[in-house]
């Protein structure tokens, strides 16, 4: 057995293993320096165990001959999969760490699906990650792994290989999790301050006395969009309002600029939440039109994090989600490449197509690179809004517009009140607009509908009785 030897294997979890299991590993293995090894891991299956009481074992049972059955339908006939304290690991048998993670992410995905619609498992969540690892790494890992007072196995799962069915926290994920919040890697975006511009004064209901706690927003509501190609209104921003002495701010204004990560994760929650409410009333009027759902990086730097922020997305059905884009905010400008790869491949999952928001002109966008993003986006800032665009910000936009083009991707100025501005900003090759110039606010998604440039640079006309529906592509 060699390096198996060596490391242990044989005495912590060898021997547990079926020999045409040892035989799958050993040819895996053999001559590798290293391997994709993708993880599974189960969580709040202790809250789950303390509810279900005498049923627990059929439940857990079902955990795992579910869990076996979606990941065995997966996997490549000389891949291998051994179940572990707390999930499994699965080594891969070809080299292409992208695919891996995709597979991961998309058993992840169907997992988390069929928890949420199990009863007694609506609490089971299935994180998961794929990494390329050093061949000793990983046998360590497998040592790691082992139970030391192993349960009798259910028949099916047994059929994985390894024994043990703790719901603690296994080795390769024991890190505290306030430790591996991002693992490490990214550094904190604070949310930016509220800017002193010019605002619309708004009258909000919301301003009125409220009992009980309430969050840092007032509201949520929707921005309409406006794409310039297609001379129509398509898509709608959802985004918290909040009212300050009759002045509105959006989004993540609306936390003053606090580096409370805690509330940035309940802002995108409730956003997300809002989102699906939405367009459930769209659907209801037998309406349609995409909506935009902004997430802070923070919210899905580490596994966990996606995990808990995608459970808010999952009960979206599959056909509704190309009605969904996600938009990126806050991502750090050393945020690793391959996170931030491995970040937006697992959003495609969820959505038509995810943006990444950026501040405006921003034109090293080659990290994005593999990455999959539809639109960049950049909110406006008040020196355009507030009077003419000079040759030097036509010229910023034209370069910003060539840098998202080499990566096939589309431009979008958000908070953009200035008509000239819109104008310039289409010779310039950005296709998506929305603010005060294009549409206000509403409680709910504005329906796709035509609307032309002239409309939106001269004051609006009573309607001539037309029907002016769009249809989406």
């Amino acid at each position: 057995m060699g390096r198996l030897d060596r490391i242990g294997i044989a005495r912590d979890g060898w021997s547990a293993m079926s020999p045409e299991l040892r035989q799958k590993l050993k040819k895996a293995l053999a001559g590798r320096q290293s391997v994709d090894m993708g993880q599974f891991q189960f969580l709040n299956l202790e809250r789950v165990r303390v509810r279900a009481g005498a049923d627990w074992p059929r439940l857990r049972e079902k955990v795992y001959e579910t869990s076996t059955q979606f990941i065995e339908s997966r996997l490549a006939p000389d891949d291998v999969m051994i179940r572990v304290q707390g999930g499994f690991l699965i080594i891969f048998s070809i080299a292409d760490v992208e695919a891996s993670e995709d597979m991961i992410q998309a058993i992840s995905g169907e997992l988390n699906a069929f928890f949420l619609g199990e009863a007694g498992l609506e609490d089971v969540r299935a994180e998961g990650e794929a990494r390329d690892v050093p061949t000793t790494e990983l046998l360590e890992i497998v040592a790691r792994s082992q139970p030391h007072d192993a349960e009798a196995l259910p028949s099916a799962a047994a059929r994985t290989g390894l024994t043990g069915d703790r719901s603690a926290t296994p080795s390769w994920r024991a890190s505290p999790r306030a430790e591996r919040d991002d693992d490490g890697r990214t550094r904190w975006v604070e949310a930016p301050k509220p800017e002193a511009r010019d605002r619309p004064a708004i009258v909000s209901a919301a301003e009125g006395p409220q009992s009980g706690p309430r969050p840092s927003w007032d509201d949520i509501v929707f921005k309409p969009c406006w794409d310039s190609r297609k001379s129509a209104i398509s898509h709608n921003i959802c985004v918290a309002r909040k009212i300050v002495r009759g002045f509105a701010y959006y989004g993540r204004e609306t936390l003053s600029g606090t580096p409370d990560r805690e509330q940035h994760r309940q802002l995108d929650r409730a956003v997300a939440l809002a989102a699906q409410r939405g367009f459930q009333r769209m659907r209801a009027a037998g309406q349609v039109s995409m909506i935009i759902v902004p997430v802070h990086y923070d919210s899905l730097s580490s596994v966990s994090r996606r995990m808990e922020y995608f459970s808010i997305l999952q009960p979206i059905p599959e056909p509704a989600r190309r009605f969904f884009l996600l938009r990126v905010d806050g991502i750090p400008e050393g945020a690793p490449v391959a996170q931030m790869q491995e970040v937006f491949r697992s959003m495609k999952h969820f959505g038509a197509y995810v943006l990444a928001h950026n501040r405006f002109g921003l034109t090293g966008l080659d990290r994005f690179e593999s990455c999959g993003i539809g639109i960049f986006s950049a909110e406006t800032p008040k020196r355009l809004n507030s009077g003419d665009v000079d040759e030097k910000d036509l010229l910023t936009c034209v370069d910003w517009v060539s840098a998202a083009r080499a990566l096939s991707a589309e431009t979008y100025l958000t908070q953009v009140d200035n008509t000239g501005l819109i104008e310039a900003a289409i010779s310039a090759g950005v296709r998506y607009f929305s603010g005060p110039a294009i549409a206000e606010e509403t409680e709910k998604p504005e329906p796709v509908r035509r609307l032309a440039l002239a409309d939106i640079l001269t004051p609006p006309v009573e309607s001539d009785g037309v029907d002016d529906t769009f249809e989406i592509d």
